[in-house]
Order: structure tokens, then sequence, then C-alpha cells
């Protein structure tokens, strides 16, 4: 077979046939059931097709790059057939590199699933097997002649464009049959079209940062002598902190989603990293009552599920920016957000998934992510809207999360040098480990409270600027994370099933306008009081669905009758099924339930003394079974309410 000529044309139809024949295929396959659990089969087939349409760019990038190839060749006295080897194989061997690489990626995937392996991943292992993969290539392609491999592979995928033009025309037409909506990120209106409504209180700036994977036990928060939080500490002092704040779930899109809803992920049920809340609840936010009260409402984050435009809610604000990351991925995935209601973000980080051993290698011992940076962007909005309107920003800053690589300013004041310098050191994180692991497992502790000295120090800066600018005394401050992070219990990092309390108790510091008097509060709260609350010390009208309470009488020294806290982790639940899939916790007073619910298996009960045992090591349900039944009882009625409510949205 002869190698066809390298011309622009026959390059991108070979390589478009790759994209939408093999290379997104292998992408969509590992995580389609995943898809199921939170998209409509018409909203999967519009994101799907919306991916194969924008395979289009990456076929033509590749073709246009063995065009050049070839015709520089040329120009430098090649020969036709030289030239034109070179052309397509610049244009074809990275694709058959990614495709090699996704399929052994879902190999494994379902090795794993069908066999019950557990591996840990680390960099080392994963630089070997692209090394090996890349290897076995080479070697094949030597072995059966390049010019062979090319003529054949070209001549393949050159047959195949019936069969290509059939899937794109597919899928067109599964877009327009619910074209996707799209956000350009920043509404430039002023706040003289929202409709404003002061109300009898002056109406404050709201600033609300979140620090992601902030556990309190490590930020020490409440304690004037906190080592880790120094300047958060200094602000505790003249606000309210919580020690027993809580949140609704163990990572950033259900509790970032809490946060704005007031609903718990029962309720707006985005219970996977990379879910939407229900459209039903979208508009029932924090962000949609302050925007109609006269408030300009602004998001600004370097982690995109804490992003409106990542949750669904992108409506409610004036503007969503996403702070500058120096991760590859991150670039791309980011971009893909311009269709903010579809899962083209999860698809193309899925599809880009190579780049991530790239980008451990390239950032060394720099960690990607910098709280600076968000922290420049929200003082740019505060420049850039001035003072005619009230502001609500909410920034949320990724770091002291993993990868835990503190800057040199507090790097080595825990951990001596010479001991997880690099990213490629790290174990992975999100995974379980065994106990011979615990010492390790408590330097990347060392690691992360570094992390965290030096998120505290941009903080400190932020603030500092914010006073020099006269914001700082008159505003609403509050101060809180997503979630919290594990070192102990056999589990480094989040997510997942567990939920002891390093996951999910994280600080609380709320200053309110004018306050100079510290108070620090014990009393046990939810994350979905947090909207609640903000609203009432604003003046602006309640959620009226809200799931929680405002905490204002706790804040202005008064009392409020204890409550039940829930949180909960659900990714293996749909929401199109009846509730019956999850692991949920009830705190009340002291005690904490944990349930642990399956289809067609027994509930798994386990109580704990969080007074007598904060560590969570000691099982008492059998010891006391009717405390278990009560709190059993609560945890019913609470999972049949939302189960009615979803079932009510469904209809609607």
């Amino acid at each position: 077979m002869s190698l066809p000529s390298a011309r622009l044309g026959p390059l991108w139809t070979a390589a478009l046939a790759a994209v939408v024949l093999l290379w997104l295929p292998l992408v969509v396959i590992p995580i389609l059931d995943g898809l199921l659990f939170v998209s409509t089969p018409r909203e999967l087939a519009r994101d799907l097709g919306l991916l194969w349409l924008l395979g289009m760019l990456p076929a033509a990038l590749l073709a246009l790059t063995g065009w050049l190839a070839a015709r520089l060749a040329g120009a430098a006295g090649a020969g036709a057939r030289t030239r034109d080897a070179l052309g397509w194989a610049v244009a074809l061997l990275p694709l058959v590199w990614i495709c090699t690489w996704h399929g052994a990626r879902m190999l494994w995937t379902w090795t794993r699933s069908v066999a019950g392996l557990e591996l840990t991943i680390t960099s080392g292992l994963r630089w070997f097997v692209m090394g090996l993969l890349l290897a076995v290539l080479a070697l094949l392609i030597v072995r059966l002649r390049p010019a062979s491999v090319l003529a054949r592979l070209s001549g393949s995928l050159l047959a195949l464009r019936p069969a290509a033009a059939l899937v794109m025309l597919l899928a067109l037409g599964a877009v327009l049959q619910k074209p996707p909506a799209v956000s350009w990120r920043d509404d430039p209106r002023p706040a003289a079209v929202e409709r404003a409504a002061p109300g009898p209180r002056p109406r404050p700036d709201i600033v609300l940062i979140s620090i992601d994977a902030l556990a309190a036990a490590d930020a020490d928060a409440c304690n004037p002598q906190s080592v880790q939080m120094p300047r958060l500490a200094a602000l505790a002092q003249r606000s309210s902190c919580f020690t027993r704040f809580y949140t609704s779930s163990n990572f950033t899109t259900p509790t970032a989603s809490t946060m704005e809803s007031s609903l718990l992920p029962w309720s707006h049920f985005a219970t996977q990293p990379d879910s939407k809340m229900l459209p039903a609840v979208r508009g029932h936010s924090l962000a949609a009552v302050l925007r109609a009260q006269g408030w300009r409402t602004h998001s600004i984050t370097d982690n995109l599920l804490a992003s409106p435009l990542h949750r669904g809610s992108f409506a409610a604000w004036s503007s969503s920016a996403l702070a500058h990351t120096t991760l590859f991925g991150n670039l791309f995935r980011g971009a893909m957000t311009v269709f903010p209601e579809t899962a083209l973000p999860r698809l193309t980080a899925t599809a880009l998934g190579f780049l991530g051993a790239f980008d451990m290698a390239v950032h060394g011992e720099q960690s990607p992510y910098a709280s600076e940076r968000t922290y420049a962007l929200v003082l740019q909005r505060l420049a850039a809207e001035g003072r005619s309107a009230p502001q609500f920003i909410w920034a949320h800053t990724l770091p002291p999360h993993s990868p835990y690589l503190p800057p040199p300013s507090t790097r080595h004041r825990l951990l001596p040098p010479g001991e997880l310098e690099r990213w490629s050191d790290m174990l992975p994180d999100n995974i379980e480990y065994a106990p011979a692991l615990q010492p390790l497992v408590d330097k990347h502790r060392l690691r992360y409270r570094e992390s965290i000295m030096a998120a505290d120090a941009a903080l400190g800066e932020f603030l500092d600027e914010l006073q020099r600018q006269g914001r700082l005394d008159g505003a609403l401050i509050v101060i809180s994370a997503d979630h919290g992070e594990s070192f102990e219990q056999g589990l480094i990092g989040h997510a997942g099933p567990r939920l002891h309390d390093v996951l999910i108790r994280v600080p609380l510091v709320l200053k309110l306008p004018g306050q100079q008097v510290g108070r620090v509060i014990g009393q046990p709260v939810s994350q979905a009081d947090l909207a609640p609350t903000l609203l009432d010390v604003a003046g602006a009208p309640p959620l009226p669905r809200a799931e929680g309470r405002s905490l204002r009488a706790l804040l202005e020294g008064g009392a409020l009758p204890p409550a039940p806290v829930f949180s909960m982790t659900m990714e293996r639940q749909s929401r199109f099924r009846p509730l019956s899939s999850g692991r949920f916790a009830v705190i009340d007073g002291d005690d904490k339930l944990v349930s642990e619910r399956q289809p067609g298996a027994p509930v798994q009960d386990q109580l704990f003394d969080l007074r007598a045992d904060p560590g969570e090591q000691r099982d008492l349900a059998a010891q006391r079974p009717e405390r278990v039944a009560a709190l059993r009882a609560l945890l019913d009625a609470r999972l049949g309410a939302a189960e009615a409510a979803r079932l009510a949205a469904q209809a609607r």
C-alpha cells in the first residue's frame, strides 16, 4: 500500500476519523455510567455531541502540524516519499500514542474492577507505564517498517471517512435538539439596572472566602496562639469563631452547592465531583437573592469545582472568574466552561488525562496554585466596581489542597529539607493507605500544615489591603472552607465514603460589620446555615426553601435551640433513582451517628461520643441502641422528606 500525499485535506480527514472513532470513544466509555447518574439521555446526547464537534479542533491542529512538517521537509530538499512520511507521522503518531494510553487506562480500570485489585499509582509508575507504551509502539513501528505502518494506518483511516461523517452529523443533530447555554463569565451591566431594595439598614459589602481542604483541627483558628493560621486567628479575636462548624459532605462540589443554596446534597443533588445542581434549584441561591436586592455578585476561584460555572448556578452571578493556574489541563478544562450547563469540562479533563504526568514533572517543587492570584482578582474586581453598589464576592482558593508544595516562605518550618520536596515524591491524594504508611502520611501532614501557613499569610495580606482601602471594618467578612483533609484512619485526602471529623469539621470565622469584640461558639452548626445567616445579617429576604437557619442570634451573643447537623456522601446515588445509597452522619450534641445505606443490604450504623472520643475510635452502637434508634429515626424522616421533594421536582 502506497503512502497518500501529505496534503491538508487527507491529513485532516484521517485525523478526524481517528479522533471521533477511536480517541473520544475511549474517553467516554469508562465514565459513561457516571454521566448517566447525573444527566438525562437528552442532556448526555447533547454533551457528547458537543465533544465530538469540538474534536474537529485537535484534528485540525494535528493535520496542520503534519502539513507544515511536510512542507518544511520539502523546502529542505527531502524527496516526496520522505516528505509525505514525515507529514503523516507528525499528524498520526501522537494520536496513536494517545489512543494507546486511553486504551491501557481503560483496560487497567476494568481489570481492577473485575479482579478487585488495589494498587497505589505513584508518579514514578505513571512515567514507567507511559515510557513502556512509547517503547512498545516504537518497537512495533520499527519491526513493521515505518513507511508500511503509516501507509496502512492512513489508508484505513481514510477508508473510515463515511463513518466519521455520519458520527459528526449525529453529533450536530444532538446539539441542535437541545442547544447549550453559553456564558461569557461577566455581566457588564452596572448595578444601577439591577433592582435595588435597600431596606432599613445599610447594605454592607459581603466578602466570603472559602479555603479548600482546610480542616479545623489543623487550622486551629479559634486559638489566639495558632501556629498554622495566626492571621486568621487575629481576625477571629474580633469576630465570631465557631469550633464545631460541619460541612454537608467531604469534597467541593456538594459543599459549595450547599454554601450557596442552603440545601443539603440530598436536595441539590450535586453529589459527584462533576455533577451539577438540579435545574429546579439552581436559582435558589444566596447570589440570586442578593443580586435582586442590588448587590453586585462575583465568584472568583482557582478551583473550577467551586465555581457557579461548574455547578450550574452561573445565571445568578454578575461575574464568574477563574484565577490562573499553571496546570496544562486546567487551561482547556476552564475554556469549556463557556458551556456551563454541560459535562464538557469533565469530558475535556478526561480526554486530556495524559497531561497529568507532564504537569507533575514540569512543576517539580512548585505548586501550580497560588492564593495570591485569586486575591489579586478580588482586589481588581473591587476597584473596577467602585463603591456605587454593595458587593458580594465569594473567593475560593485551592491551597492548602494537594499537592502539598508550600512556597519557600513556609517550606521546611515543620518538615526539614530532604523529604517530600517534589510533587512526584507525594502519595496520590484521596486514597486509602495501609497502617505501615502512617509515618509517611504524618510527614505529608506537616507539608500540608506548611501549606496552611502560606495560605494564611496570603489571606493576611489580602485583609491588610482591605483595611488600607477602608473596606474591612464595615464589611461582613466570612472565612471558612469547603471541607477538611484527612491524614488518619487510613485515608489521605478527602472524598470517598468517609465522614470522620477531620473531613467535615472546618473553621468558620464571621465578622459582622463594625464588630470589634470576639466570641467563641461551640454549638454544632451546619454549612447549610451559612446562606441564611448572611442574608439575615445583610437585611435581605430569606431563601424560601433553606434547610439551614440563621445563626444571627449566636453572632450577637444570644442563644439558639440545639439542632441536629447532617453530612453525607452520595457519589453512587443517581438523581433519577430513589434515595437509597450513601453514607450519612447525624451530629446531635456530642453524639454522632454514621449510617451506611446500600440497596439490598442492611443498614450499618456506628455511634461515637465526640467529647469523650474525638478521634472516633470507639463505636458505641451496641452499647447505646436506644440512641442509635432515635438518631436513625431522625435521619429516616429527613431522607423521606428529601425523597418526596425529589419526586415533586421530577414531576415538574
